[in-house]
């Protein structure tokens, strides 16, 4: 686990390292808040197209073939987003990056293989924490690294530095021990009824409890892409901020995500439960933004960034466990690859709906209109509390 922990925070790095800089340098390129927010998007919806994919193929194949081959695919997406020079380049580029790095179902079926089922929300916890470590350093970085201010503001060393990382990510991950033995992997290459492509998301979500599970977190990416994406634009707008402040924020919510996800979720998840732990992490997500639409300045918004970032942890860890248990053990990549792609598709939608509030209505507009999302959420993770404690009982009477 330990050298699994280490490449998860080298990927997180190189993700974390380009994010101070992107809407500022599409900007720079000529594109509009909704078009740049849009090209943001990208990642999310090649996550999106390429989840299912990875976590299916890593149930027939093996979990480290995998790994290296969606690796070494980030290596040289980073390299064209470096020399991007147009808007189609840089969305090219963008995608790319989403469908190369959609790894992290396959790295999470790795950590359900090796650990217990009571254990499972503490092993969710430590990839959550690892891919957090590296938020913390890489957007630091890159901040320093994008230029002074929005109108300097440049991906290419930033981008340089994520391929560097990619690679040592590369060379790390061939010294992973395989965790789905020869034998579990042709079972699951024999089982009929586990199909691939669209007809294996149908299957998928024919099962109740795991459709309301998908689009509960589908609501939850979506609210959380409205205001993480469109934040550098929307600080800009109230403190002026550039890069460099984008950066140091990042890397305080990679802190926060880290300690939660790393720590608090493991301790908290035996006693309270993982259902009840993301009605805890949606409510805290939702106070935040209400907080931040208030505040006069950026001291005050960084109290509520800690609920933004410590209720959104919460919430997608819990959630991701929950979706472990309704999986068999040779369909586990499957059903988190369909689960984390359904969720992807929230955080490809959530960019541009924030971009057009944002440039058409108003600069708060993103920031309520998420936290209207995460209210719907919280009844309907509510709904979903009562539906799996029935179901518990059901089981126990039969």
């Amino acid at each position: 686990m330990p050298i699994l922990l280490f490449t998860i925070m080298l990927s997180g790095m190189g993700f974390g390292l380009v994010l101070p800089a992107f809407l500022f340098f599409a900007g720079n390129l000529g594109a509009s808040p909704l078009i740049a927010t849009t090209i943001v998007g990208a990642y999310s919806f090649g996550q999106f197209f390429a989840n299912p994919i990875w976590g299916r193929m890593s149930d027939r194949y093996g979990r480290k073939p995998i790994l290296i081959m969606s690796t070494a695919g980030m290596v040289l997406a980073y390299l064209l987003m470096a020399f991007s020079e147009n808007l189609w380049v840089l969305g090219g580029a963008r995608m790319l990056t989403g469908i190369m790095g959609a790894n992290v179902p396959v790295a999470m079926a790795y950590i359900t293989d090796i650990t217990p089922l009571e254990k499972r929300a503490q092993g969710m916890g430590l990839v959550g924490g690892a891919i957090s470590i590296g938020f913390i350093i890489g957007p630091a970085f890159g901040g320093l690294l994008s230029g002074a201010d929005a109108a300097s503001a440049t991906l290419m060393w930033p981008a340089l530095g994520a391929a560097a990382l990619s690679g040592f990510t590369l060379i790390a991950t061939f010294f992973l021990k395989e965790s789905l033995p020869a034998e579990k992997r042709s079972e699951a290459d024999t089982v009929d009824a586990v199909p691939t492509g669209l007809t294996a998301i149908r299957m998928v979500l024919r099962r109740p409890t795991v459709t309301r599970l998908i689009i509960i977190g589908l609501l939850i990416y979506f609210a959380m892409g409205f205001f993480e994406t469109i934040m550098p634009l929307w600080s800009e707008a109230r403190f002026d901020w550039g890069p460099q402040h984008i950066g140091w924020c990042f890397t305080y919510l990679g802190f926060v995500v880290a300690i939660t996800q790393g720590y608090l979720v493991g301790k908290l998840a035996p006693r309270f439960g993982e259902s009840k732990l993301v009605l805890y992490g949606i409510a805290c997500y939702f106070f935040g933004l209400l907080w931040m639409t208030q505040v006069p300045d950026w001291q005050l918004m960084m109290f509520g960034i800690t609920f933004t970032a410590g209720g959104g942890a919460i919430a997608v860890t819990s959630m991701t466990s929950l979706v472990s248990r309704q999986a068999g053990e040779h369909e586990r990549g499957l059903v988190l690859g369909v689960y984390n792609s359904s969720v992807w598709m929230g955080r490809f939608l959530g960019p541009p709906a924030s971009g057009f509030l944002f440039q058409s209505i108003a600069v708060q507009a993103p920031l309520y209109g998420a936290a209207f999302i995460m209210f719907v959420c919280f009844w309907a993770a509510l709904a979903l509390r009562s539906h799996l404690k029935r179901t518990a009982e059901e089981t126990r009477t039969v």
